[in-house]
């Protein structure tokens, strides 16, 4: 199996806004090849925030904004995002900005990836991102983020019956803030708040490996879009869904992006 470590695909989206003039960390999103051609995966409520400001991420020459054919699940006017159930939205980027975008990052290859018939088949699970209460900037005055991977044991029927969502489109994660474990040291730790994390990849381990460190092992099998804190519950979509909007945009030729 190719050497890979998923940490390497994850990106920082950040928002460039004129009032206030501001650069701020909005979410993540997930660098991916599929077919050979290169797509941002990410939550729609990350990218609905391109109406108020410009997305950047990080490139071999400093953050800019994305460049490519972007696409998300749109809603009736009378349905908020929040109410959103499957909350995916991708870019087929350019060649040229994938290029730049490798300066710092690697695609998850497709070998990586696994479309899952359901979650129930998840034992555990892997959420991975950038915190937006981790970003900053350096000394210099370089923006900055700061990765974090948060584990838990997926979901159970009763779960998803109780949430009114599906087993097979998205995928319930059981996670405790108050009683996060260091894995390392086995003792209880703080986790920090998990918004900046929306659109970040959602990672299962193997049975018989949900313990492991092991990062050439899981494979991503959606992504993450909301926590209901109050409940202890990760919420996100698999990528069934994500597959299925990129073949509409296949039809068509992603507006032409190359």
């Amino acid at each position: 199996m190719q050497n890979f470590d998923p940490y390497d695909a994850l990106v920082p989206v950040f928002l460039r806004t004129q009032a206030p003039n501001r650069v701020a960390q909005l979410g993540t999103a997930v660098f991916v090849e599929l077919h050979g051609e290169p797509f941002l995966y990410t939550a729609a409520h990350v990218t609905d925030d391109h109406k108020t400001g410009e997305l950047l991420v990080p490139t071999a020459t400093g953050l800019e904004p994305i460049d490519g054919y972007m696409a998300f699940i749109d809603l009736p006017p009378e349905v908020r995002r929040g109410t959103d159930r499957i909350d995916i939205a991708y870019y087929r980027l350019s060649s040229k900005f994938a290029t730049d975008l490798c300066g710092h990052f690697r695609p998850v290859p497709q070998t990586r990836c696994e479309l899952i018939k359901s979650s129930l088949e998840l034992t555990v699970c892997s959420v991975s991102g950038y915190p937006a209460t981790k970003s900053g900037k350096t000394a210099d005055g370089a923006h900055r983020s700061e990765i974090f991977s948060l584990r838990g044991v997926a979901a159970q029927q009763h779960v998803y019956d109780s949430l009114e969502l599906s087993s097979d489109l998205n995928i319930v994660i059981h996670f405790n803030k108050k009683q996060a474990v260091d894995p390392e040291k086995f003792e209880k730790t703080s986790t920090p708040s998990l918004k900046g994390i929306s659109g970040g990849g959602i990672f299962a381990w193997p049975k018989g490996e949900e313990l492991s460190d092991d990062w050439n092992l899981p494979k991503l099998v959606g992504l993450m879009h909301s926590f209901r804190e109050r409940d202890g519950l990760i919420i996100g979509t698999t990528l069934l869904p994500v597959l299925a909007a990129v073949q509409l945009g296949k039809m068509k030729r992603f507006g032409g992006i190359r």
